[in-house]
């Protein structure tokens, strides 16, 4: 069972490697990270020497709670979700030729196009139906959020 989760973990990583040119060009506040949607980690020197005195090194916080585009760790479950849809999507149809594509071309207006004919639904208001909102609508899907 562990063996599928890392081949799943790495299905994950490769597919969200593959989008970070157009997570980029789509939202520049990844430009930094290159598309790529990581919690900037800060230091708590602070909190070190409250909890770990004794204890040499630091101590850091993961700051999801800043985390471009959506601003949650539960927003990329939904961002990813709305990818691998349109990956499947691309490919099916003919606007990417393979996973080794430049996926900027969803970004084109031909393909904002082909994608306006779906429609992604998501049952929450919250973080999630707000990252599938984002990105849905960033692709050119018609986004509903009940």
């Amino acid at each position: 069972m562990g063996e599928i989760r890392k081949k799943e973990q790495d299905e994950a990583d490769a597919r969200l490697r593959r989008f970070a040119p157009l997570i980029e060009s789509c939202f520049p506040e990844t430009a930094s990270s290159h598309g790529i949607i990581e919690s900037p980690l800060r230091r708590i020197p602070d909190m070190m020497h409250h909890c770990f005195p004794d204890v040499p090194g630091n101590l850091f916080l993961k700051m999801d709670s800043d985390l471009p585009i959506a601003g949650s760790v539960k927003a990329r479950g939904g961002i990813y979700e709305v990818l691998v849809h349109t990956e499947e999507l691309a490919l099916e149809h003919g606007l990417l030729s393979g996973i080794e594509d430049d996926y900027r071309k969803l970004c084109s207006p031909e393909a904002r196009e082909f994608f306006s004919g779906y429609s992604m639904q998501v049952g929450s208001t919250g973080n999630l139906g707000m990252s599938i909102g984002i990105m849905s609508a960033a692709i050119g899907y018609k986004a509903i959020v009940h």
